[in-house]
């Protein structure tokens, strides 16, 4: 499965036709059509503060909804831990690659679900310090097969 970060869900959401890389970002979002994707809970999250910030509130949990509703999204959440400890334990290994919190969540929850094969984003800098492979959407574009 190809989970999506959220700087590619924000680049579409908000339409930033300014972005140089919008066009990539549309086109491979494009391709992926019709395929079952997946959300982290925290990229969903961030896509959802961005587009409060931008767009009001209203749309912030509406868009949500419907990532939740959606047949074509799955949401992808970590594994409970029982304790504070445990929870620090589990990021710590990321955090030790000089990941920040918020990228060693999103680490941490690609690493509980087996079935993550590729992670979109344009952050390259990712790449080698999380779990899976990473691929911007100009790269995905490149490839001769998507899923």
């Amino acid at each position: 499965m190809i989970v999506i970060a959220s700087d590619v869900l924000i680049l579409h959401h908000l339409m930033l036709r300014s972005d140089s890389r919008w066009a990539d970002n549309e086109e491979a979002l494009r391709r992926l059509k019709g395929s079952m994707k997946g959300v982290t809970i925290y990229g969903l999250l961030d896509l959802v503060g961005a587009v409060s910030r931008y767009v009001g509130e209203k749309n912030g949990r509406e868009l949500y909804l419907s990532y939740l509703r959606s047949e074509e999204h799955r949401i992808l959440f970590p594994h409970h831990p029982d304790s504070w400890e445990e929870h620090i334990e589990d990021v710590m290994k990321y955090l030790g690659r000089g990941l920040s919190y918020k990228d060693a969540l999103e680490a941490l929850v690609l690493d509980n679900n087996p079935e993550v094969q590729l992670y979109l984003t344009w952050r390259t800098a990712l790449a080698d310090r999380i779990p899976v492979k990473t691929r911007t959407p100009r790269e995905l574009l490149q490839q001769r097969t998507i899923t």
